[in-house]
């Protein structure tokens, strides 16, 4: 049994179970991460699962058996002191610190979440798709703050005790105007008053009373 065989085998039992246990080496332990937002919002990422190591054998996890495991393990040890990073293939690479502790960093495109196959993430900058926070910024071109849009004013109905005040004023003005004026041609033009108000007849009559 080789590295490559182990990598394999692992994987095949991490598609199954959240936990898988080398003996000798460490367990290897998958969780779902959930669908989150990225590029600001602009991109749905779909869940997923990651994968991590501890170099202890926790109780309960799917233990792998195989012939030649032991050994397999020992060679897999041996190059980590030799190279300080053996490549698993399909699940990512194990590594040996300067203080000898395991450090895994997992492969980004390892297929070990079958109920994930297909789901890519969803880019949502075209506009009928963007959420309104989204939709918000493009329009705004502030991000998260939505474009304000002024409300028509509404017309307040007219007070008709006020407009009928302001018509009477309007009346009483032009009737004071109107013997203002009527004194001023009094004083300076009386004939022309005269004629106004009475008939050649009854000027007449006035001019022979006088």
């Amino acid at each position: 049994m080789d590295i490559n065989q182990l990598s394999t085998l692992v994987r095949s039992q991490i598609l199954g179970s959240d936990e898988v246990l080398v003996p000798g080496l460490g367990t290897f332990r998958a969780e779902v991460v959930p669908a989150a937002f990225s590029d600001n919002g602009f991109t749905v990422n779909p869940p997923y699962r990651k994968l991590t190591f501890v170099s202890e054998e926790l109780e309960g996890a799917a233990k792998v058996e195989a012939e030649g495991l032991a050994e397999c393990v020992e060679e897999l040890k041996k190059q980590l002191n030799e190279t300080r990073c053996v490549e698993l293939a399909g699940l990512g690479k194990l590594r040996l610190t300067k203080s000898d502790q395991y450090f895994f960093v997992p492969d980004e495109d390892a297929d070990i979440y079958p109920d994930g196959f297909g789901l890519k993430p969803v880019s949502l900058k075209n506009k009928d798709a963007r959420p309104e926070s989204a939709q918000a910024e493009g329009e705004s071109g502030k991000p998260g703050k939505p474009r304000k849009t002024k409300a028509p004013k509404e017309k307040k109905p007219r007070n008709p005790k006020r407009t009928a005040i302001i018509v009477a004023v309007i009346i009483v003005d032009i009737i004071l105007i109107a013997i203002v004026a009527l004194k001023v041609l009094g004083a300076v033009a009386p004939d022309f008053i005269d004629k106004l108000l009475y008939t050649e007849e009854e000027l007449a009559i006035i001019h022979n009373t006088l």
